[in-house]
């Protein structure tokens, strides 16, 4: 359903139409949309405290003794904010995209090739999803610990595979798109 709405000004009447925006979203991109945006949050929240453990340890270290455990902390902060930044990324075409080449297809073939490539990275992304909740679930019943700190880690998998599932949900709407030749997310 669109609006329409009208304008009056000194030099005429202006009309603009106005289109309902979430009209044409399925209910699965709506999804991916508001989890992506959530995941990205988190993930830039994740990058913030990294840093300020960084600058703190790298300031602390100068008239004393280091954080303990820093650097499990930052790799397991850097593991979260990289998988969960994956989908939003994927939405707003952030990946890099090498191009020179398929441009100068016809766009019948762009379009064949967009749609394998979206297959592609939906095949391969949900193997490296569904093998990282493999790996956390053999981890959790390891009872696996960080070195230095003895924390138990595999949350911190399971995270990371969250993220390549929103990511991998992503893909999914864009491959859909593809298909029935609307607008995707991604760089595909």
């Amino acid at each position: 359903m669109s609006e329409a709405t009208e304008l009056t000004t000194e030099k005429g009447t202006v009309s603009l139409n106005i289109e309902n925006k979430t009209r044409d979203k399925g209910a699965l991109k709506i999804f991916a949309l508001r989890v992506s945006q959530l995941f990205a949050w988190i993930s830039g929240s994740a990058v913030m405290a990294m840093m300020l453990l960084i600058v703190i340890n790298g300031i602390k270290r100068s008239f004393s003794t280091p954080i303990l455990g820093t650097t499990e902390i930052v790799g397991w902060l850097a593991a979260i904010s990289v998988s969960f930044a994956l989908g939003y990324t994927q939405i707003h075409r952030g990946h890099v995209e090498i191009d020179l080449l398929v441009v100068k297809f016809p766009e019948v073939v762009q379009k064949g090739l967009r749609i394998v490539i979206a297959f592609v990275s939906l095949g391969f992304f949900s193997i490296v999803g569904w093998q990282l909740f493999q790996y956390a679930i053999t981890l959790s019943g390891n009872q696996n610990v960080s070195q230095t700190l003895g924390i138990i880690y595999y949350p911190f998998v399971f995270l990371s595979a969250l993220g390549f599932l929103v990511f991998v949900i992503v893909l999914l709407t864009d491959l859909i798109a593809e298909i029935k030749g609307g607008k995707t997310h991604g760089s595909n």
